[in-house]
Formats: C-alpha cells, sequence, structure tokens
C-alpha cells in the first residue's frame, strides 16, 4: 500500500455517506467520537479509506495492534484454529491452547508470578484483577490515579479516573474506590519531602491519604497503569516505584498493574514494568495479546493473590481456540524477531525528533518518548501549563490532512506507532507535525 495520500476535505464523499447512515440509527454517543476516516483495509502501519485515502497509522488501534495490520504470521494462526474448533466455552471443556499459553506467560512474566486466570478483553482482566485482590486481602478499598484509564463502566471504569465523563451516572453507585493525582512528572502537585520516602506520590499517600482519610487495614491494593496510556503516555519518575513498593510491602498491600496497553513491547520490554525492576502482585493483559488479530486478555498473579479457587471469572468466550491461537503466534513473533530492540530504536528516533519539535514551538508545553508509547502536551501557556485542546484538534486534523493519524486523547496528542514501524518513518512523522504546528501557530 502506497503513502500517504489524501485527496481533500476529509471526510470524503464515501465517508460521509456511511457516517451519516450511522448516525441515524447508531447510540449518538458512539457517532460524535469517530474520526472522518472509514476504514476499507490496513496493511501493517498503513490504512486505506473507502474513498481511496492511504493514511501511516500512528494509532495501531489504540495500541491493541503491535504487530503491524493483519500480520501474515498471526492471522494464519488464528484462521486454522477457528477452521478446526470454531468457539469454545473454556470455562467447560479445555482445548489444547490454553496449557502451552499460560506456561509461556509465566515464563515471560516478572518473577514470583505462577498463575494465569482467563480474560475476553483488557476490561475484564482488570474487573477480575480488582477481584482477586479483594478476595485474597478480604479488604474493600482500592486505590487508583487521577488520569488512568481502565475501562468503561462496572468495576473497571470505577478504579479508572481519566475524565470525569467517563464514570458519570455510576462513580456514587461503586463504592470502594479512591484515587491520588498519577505520578506525572509534569504535572504532579506533589514535592517530596525531607526524610520521606522519596517520592511525592508516595509521601501524599501515606502522610495524608492513609493517615486522614483511609485505614490502611481497609486497602486490598493499588490499581495503576505502569505508563498512562490514553492518559497522554506518561511515564511515572524511578523514585516512585521504589518508594510504592516499600509503601505496599509495609501495609501489606497488593500491588496490580494494568498492562492492557503498556505492555507487550509497547513500553520497550515485554512488561513496561521490567523497565524499573516492578515485581506486582497481579498483571491484567489485553489489547496487544492477540497480535492484533483476535480479541483476547489474561489476568497473571502470585499465589498470594490468585491461589484459591472459590472465585467465578471470565465469560463465555474468554480464551477461545482462535484466541489463543493468535496470542501463542504472537509471542513467538516477539520471540523470533527483532521487535524489542525496534521499539527502543522508535524511543530513540522520537525523542530527538520530540526533543526538537519543544525547542521550536511555546506551544509545545511537555513531549515524552517511552518505547512506543510517544506524546506532545500542548499549553496556552508554559508557565501556567494550561492545556490547549483546541490547538491540538487543530494540529490532529492538520495530519490526518497530510496523511497521518495520531490520537488526540483527552490530555495530549498521542502517537502509538506500530512497534515493527521503520523509525525513519517516525522521524518523517514528526517532520510533518513540525510542519503543521508551524502553520498553525
Amino acid at each position: 500500500m502506497d503513502g500517504p495520500h489524501v485527496t481533500l476535505p476529509l471526510p470524503g464523499p464515501k465517508a460521509r455517506e456511511i457516517l451519516e447512515r450511522l448516525g441515524k440509527v447508531a447510540y449518538p454517543g458512539l457517532v460524535h467520537g469517530l474520526g472522518p476516516v472509514v476504514i476499507a483495509r490496513k496493511d501493517g502501519s498503513w490504512i486505506e479509506d473507502v474513498d481511496g485515502n492511504v493514511f501511516l497509522d500512528l494509532i495501531s488501534g489504540m495500541a491493541s495492534v503491535p504487530l503491524g495490520a493483519a500480520n501474515e504470521r498471526i492471522t494464519r494462526a488464528a484462521v486454522d484454529a477457528l477452521r478446526t474448533t470454531g468457539l469454545e466455552d473454556a470455562h467447560f471443556y479445555a482445548h489444547g491452547y490454553m496449557a502451552p499459553l499460560a506456561e509461556q506467560l509465566i515464563a515471560i512474566s516478572p518473577p514470583g508470578i505462577t498463575r494465569v486466570d482467563i480474560a475476553l478483553n483488557g476490561t475484564e482482566a482488570v474487573e477480575t484483577m480488582v477481584r482477586f485482590m479483594r478476595r485474597a486481602t478480604g479488604r474493600p478499598i482500592v486505590i487508583g490515579f487521577m488520569g488512568g484509564y481502565h475501562g468503561e463502566a462496572g468495576t473497571a471504569g470505577a478504579v479508572g479516573a481519566e475524565t470525569s465523563d467517563l464514570s458519570a451516572g455510576y462513580r456514587a453507585l461503586m463504592p470502594g474506590f479512591v484515587h491520588v493525582p498519577y505520578p506525572n512528572p509534569y504535572r504532579t502537585p506533589f514535592v517530596a519531602r525531607p526524610g520521606g520516602s522519596g517520592d511525592g506520590t508516595v509521601d501524599y499517600l501515606r502522610d495524608h491519604l492513609l493517615f486522614h482519610a483511609i485505614d490502611p487495614g481497609e486497602v486490598a491494593g493499588i490499581v495503576i497503569e505502569p505508563v498512562l496510556g490514553s492518559g497522554g503516555c506518561v511515564a511515572p519518575p524511578a523514585a516512585f516505584w521504589s518508594a510504592l513498593a516499600g509503601l505496599v510491602e509495609e501495609f501489606g498491600f497488593l500491588l496490580g498493574v494494568d498492562e492492557v496497553k503498556c505492555g507487550y513491547g509497547r513500553a520497550g520490554t515485554m512488561f513496561a514494568v521490567e523497565r524499573w525492576g516492578v515485581r506486582p502482585d497481579l498483571i491484567a493483559l489485553g489489547k496487544a495479546m492477540g497480535g492484533g488479530v483476535m480479541p483476547i486478555g489474561a489476568v497473571l498473579g502470585t499465589d498470594r493473590a490468585m491461589g484459591f479457587d472459590d472465585l467465578s471469572t471470565g465469560s463465555t468466550w474468554s480464551w477461545f481456540p482462535a484466541s489463543c491461537a493468535a496470542a501463542l503466534e504472537t509471542l513467538a513473533v516477539f520471540r523470533d524477531e527483532p521487535v524489542l530492540a525496534n521499539v527502543m530504536a522508535l524511543e530513540d528516533a522520537g525523542r530527538s525528533s520530540l526533543d526538537d519539535i519543544a525547542a521550536r514551538f511555546e506551544a509545545v508545553g511537555d513531549v515524552r518518548a517511552t518505547g512506543g508509547f510517544q506524546a506532545i502536551e500542548l499549553v496556552t501557556d508554559r508557565a501556567t501549563r494550561e492545556r490547549d485542546p483546541a490547538l491540538q484538534h487543530r494540529l490532529t486534523h492538520g495530519l490526518a490532512e497530510r496523511g497521518i493519524l495520531a490520537d488526540s486523547s483527552t490530555t495530549s496528542l498521542n502517537l502509538q506507532p506500530s512497534l515493527v514501524l521503520e523509525p525513519e518513518l517516525l522521524r518523517w512523522a514528526y517532520g510533518q507535525v513540525g510542519e503543521v504546528l508551524a502553520s498553525i501557530v
């Protein structure tokens, strides 16, 4: 697929017709969030829409397509399994893909992980992870972080707090969750106190939240994205992790990490926590686990967190055979090909390009690159750090007109390339970012 190539305006006539048809029958909340592209086909890091426009894909299915669209190896494995077995409820009958996948997940996990549970997707995995926390500890409260996203509605929506509208209508109906600001080096309101843990966020947890508001004996654990995904591709400072480990150990909390978006190589290591030597009690997986071909999720845990058999989990199509086959082949691709090395090359390419953009434009408040998680945060004023969503929207639209699709999140312009994208192509894309910014600021 040759690209990029875009005939303006967007959406094109065929896409506009389809979006209008959809608008007449679909839930309005779905339609108003759709972009000006209706996909006809995808190939690797390229998307062709129904009007023949070709775009470089720097969204990657919200980081759920790690190895390029319709990866041939993974697709073939899934199709073969689907032809052989169709669908099956893995709660009722085991199938031949389950044990190998569970064994391989444990083999690549951080030390201490000994158990695997099945899930259909990341949201379900997070929900199950929280249930494991409460069951294992007998405690009701779970601490989450402002800016974190863990899914929509239910338990996953309640432990998340990316923006208040995502939990509107049910937040008050889901007790047992409290939130503190994410340890965002650019925006944290906290400063480490002398003689404290070494990290301001953890000092706040210990000195204020757990002293004034919550009895530590009622806290089951902490749920965190090791790198914020849609919340802005933010990685905490290294000091946060060592301080958090001390807090967790002191009070007997379980540490649950949501690696649904930042795991599977996205952060440059197979699991994002590996970058900081973190040893969690529970890990939620989803999205990229199926190689961008089939939906699947999982919960990984220690014996303390999952060493019991009286919690009913999962759902009917969790780990159906084709999904497991895709997941196994995805792990094989990571073993056979230099994917992680390429991710670190993407990080280097992104970091140098982003630093150049930040130096050129006063409207750029912060830039971030952790593996294939990269972002630009636009501000109206560098001193006040007030976000500029209008400028972010114009930048996103300008890039689309040049054939580059990026994720305009609630806080940043997020760029999530395929983990096998050529670094030079990413550098080219950032050159386009600079040209668009120069034309609109």
